[in-house]
């Protein structure tokens, strides 16, 4: 009877959220790049000084990053990102949250996931082919690829995928003495031009054996040493846009501030209160009054100094999701003299 009840429960959840799709009220798509901006968006690093540390950038990451093709049933729930990873990169984003699930026990058949309900992302094997066109053709760029969650026991088969696909001959490798945190701390953009680093959420593949894959920390930030802080809070981000750029925004700095070295994540997208929340609505909501938060930022000395990566769902919704983050490098100073013209052309308030 137990298990005629849950599937019936199962079915009911289901039915609704088809029912709540149906009732998206946001039909909106990305903006459409006209060629002149896609040529700025898919090279704005090399308006960067060599000299500037890759943890003081001000970079646009995306979260659920492959979270864009999904034909789930819940769609609505889980769908995060409107392009996939190889169109965000064209919208200027270098820093991607992936979560990948193995489905059927296979190891070809790997797939973006938000939860253990939804495992119908982007096909993982796209994902790695559009990072790989991207970085050989853009070396003036640098990537951070932030394999935050494994479903279904799918940590060796990424690995495994990784080593075969070809990426790890851009991967940045840790060939010092140095701690990894204090490895990339010293790092700078002229060191990584046409690289990526590879953020890993597991202790499982941490080691001599695999060099190219640098821990990042847990939710709370309670690692030592983990290279990435992405802090985050469920019970914070499920507050109101207004309570979570007046409250959380401030807490999460307090964090990055104090945070000695490695790389950071300031998370600027809100979560669902409720079980059947649609994220594009959500979001819709919150759009601009973020944007304008991360504007804000460069008017805060402490925040400009230390702020790195910022993290937005549906990239590509506007072109200011992506110039409110660009344009904090204007601020920092790291912008070269003969870009900086150009580049504030781009990125500045419109």
């Amino acid at each position: 009877m137990k298990k005629k009840s849950f599937t019936l429960v199962l079915l009911v959840v289901i039915l609704l959220c088809v029912v709540l799709s149906a009732c998206n009220k946001d039909g909106s798509k990305p903006v459409v790049l006209k060629e002149d901006q896609k040529e700025f968006y898919t090279n704005w690093m090399e308006a960067i000084k060599d000299d500037t540390p890759i943890n003081k950038i001000a970079m646009l990451g995306s979260h659920d990053s492959a979270m864009s093709t999904t034909d789930s049933a819940i769609k609505n729930m889980t769908k995060t990102q409107d392009i996939t990873i190889a169109q965000q990169l064209e919208f200027g984003c270098r820093y991607f949250d992936i979560r990948i699930s193995k489905n059927n026990n296979d190891n070809d058949n790997l797939t973006g996931f938000h939860s253990s309900m939804d495992t119908n992302g982007e096909k993982f094997a796209d994902t790695i082919d559009g990072i790989l066109t991207f970085i050989k053709a853009h070396t003036s760029e640098f990537l951070v690829l932030d394999f935050q969650h494994f479903n279904n026991n799918s940590q060796q088969a990424v690995i495994d995928k990784l080593q075969s696909c070809g990426i790890l001959q851009y991967a940045v490798v840790n060939d010092t003495d140095m701690s990894d945190i204090d490895f990339v701390t010293g790092l700078k953009l002229g060191d990584v031009r046409g690289k990526v680093i590879i953020i890993w959420g597991s202790n499982e593949a941490n080691g001599d054996m695999y060099p190219y894959l640098f821990r990042r920390n847990n939710d709370a930030c309670t690692i030592s040493g983990a290279v990435l802080d992405s802090m985050y809070s469920k019970k914070d981000n499920t507050k109101s846009s207004s309570k979570f750029i007046a409250e959380t925004i401030p807490k999460y700095f307090d964090h990055i501030l104090k945070k000695e070295g490695g790389l950071t994540v300031l998370q600027g997208q809100l979560t669902s209160s409720s079980l059947m929340g649609n994220l594009k609505n959500l979001e819709s909501g919150h759009n601009k009054a973020m944007s304008e938060c991360v504007r804000g930022i460069e008017q805060n000395g402490a925040q400009l100094a230390a702020v790195n990566i910022i993290m937005r769902d549906f990239i590509g919704s506007d072109f200011e999701k992506s110039n409110s983050v660009l344009h904090i490098n204007v601020a920092k100073g790291y912008v070269k003299d003969s870009s900086l013209e150009s580049f504030n052309n781009f990125t500045a308030v419109k």
